[in-house]
């Protein structure tokens, strides 16, 4: 089989529902493809994404020895075993399902204060107006970070989501990065330093505190967590609140079934992430040569599994293109990645879009996605989801 088959339909934008039909054709035709665009190996098929992202002896994630920009901190997604191992069981120690259960009362309370900011608006951005803005203000409240300090955060990422892909690709674009992460963990680094010496009742005192039988955290690991945890934490939960209503509107059944029994909100999350992951692809190197799906890869190759296509992959999930909140996905879909990698803020990402739909059905007795309105996808290529998500608020 060719490297590349000029044969290949181009792909469609992420955002093209037509893109679901050509994941279907790469899934049964070609399920390993060298994208002539990136140059990067695509795996389709769900069986092998979940290989690649599994075996990190041979799909590293060490991406900066492919070129892509270093912080000068050991980023812990970009980290394989056993530097990973340590690290992750270190954070589990502060970062535990009962600790991010505990901020349920800041999240109502943060999404309550700004809806309230709207009075009696009938008509919202939901995207700028409180998916974006939710996020950010619970990981700055709970890091402890200084509310007034939140526009920095906004602009950081915002540069960062409304990149197009001509920038992107432009020479220069990658430093240009580099140099970004580098303001926000010196901004970052700053605020460890401050709660080793004043510690605080906040997450960042505990992440720069943290320890497991003796071994702590350096400060470089600790700056480099924080990092992650507001340029990951809260880009994947924007794209999912706004999925989320976006899928219920397309879906009035499913989400009159949600508005009766809240219990149901849980599973409704599952199958906006199973039916619409945030992130596209979970990006590996090879670390050898490798064949998958009798496909040889060489060696220092980008391989790109597809979350969007694995998670309609029929020979995993019946009707894959039904969305459906009955179905049982929690734990196999790639909403949050998958393996030794899967998202250690998972947890906080789901509940807080859980307690922003609950907030919303409370307070609104209907949401209408204004489809002819100023509605518009987010440009990355990376990320799926909205910029621009406008919706029609009838208050109780």
């Amino acid at each position: 089989m060719s490297t590349i088959d000029s044969e290949i339909a181009p792909q469609p934008n992420v955002n093209d529902p037509a893109i679901y039909d050509w994941y279907r054709t790469m899934r049964d035709d070609h399920p390993v493809h060298q994208d002539p665009s990136t140059g990067w190996w695509v795996v389709y098929r769900y069986s092998d994404a979940r290989n690649v992202l599994t075996n990190p002896g041979t799909f590293s994630s060490e991406m900066h020895r492919m070129g892509f920009p270093e912080s000068g901190l050991e980023s812990l997604p970009q980290m394989d075993p056993p530097r990973h191992t340590r690290v992750r069981r270190i954070l589990g120690t502060t970062f535990t399902p009962g600790s991010i259960a505990a901020y349920e009362p800041q999240i109502v309370r943060i999404t309550n204060e700004i809806l309230d900011g709207f009075g009696d608006r009938d008509r919202i951005d939901l995207v700028a107006d409180l998916a974006y803005t939710v996020p950010i203000a619970v990981i700055l409240e709970i890091l402890g970070l200084p509310a007034e300090d939140r526009h920095r955060f906004y602009d950081w990422a915002r540069k960062v989501m409304s990149v197009t892909p001509e920038e992107m690709a432009q020479e220069g674009y990658l430093e240009a990065l580099g140099e970004l992460q580098q303001e926000a963990i010196g901004y970052l680094r700053e605020k460890v330093r401050e709660r080793k010496n004043k510690p605080g009742d906040d997450m960042l005192t505990r992440l720069a505190n943290a320890e497991l039988d003796g071994d702590r955290l350096t400060e470089d690991e600790t700056v480099n967590f924080a990092n992650v945890m507001f340029a990951g934490g809260h880009i994947s939960t924007t794209m999912t609140v706004a999925n989320a209503v976006d899928l219920l509107d397309l879906n009035p059944k499913a989400q009159a079934e949600v508005r009766a029994d809240r219990s149901l909100i849980a599973q409704a999350v599952e199958e906006v992430l199973r039916h619409r992951p945030p992130i596209t692809t979970g990006l590996r190197a090879s670390t050898r040569e490798v064949e998958v799906a009798g496909v040889t890869i060489p060696a220092n190759q980008h391989v790109a599994a597809s979350f969007c296509s694995a998670n309609r992959d029929e020979r995993q999930f019946p009707d894959p293109e039904a969305f459906d909140i009955h179905r049982n996905s929690e734990g196999r879909h790639f909403g949050f990645g998958f393996g030794t990698h899967h998202c250690i803020g998972n947890a906080l990402g789901r509940l807080e879009t859980r307690l922003v739909l609950g907030v919303l059905f409370d307070r609104f007795k209907d949401i209408s996605v204004d489809r002819d309105g100023d509605l518009a996808w987010a440009i990355p290529p990376q990320m799926v989801g909205f910029d621009k998500l406008p919706v029609a608020l009838s208050h109780v």
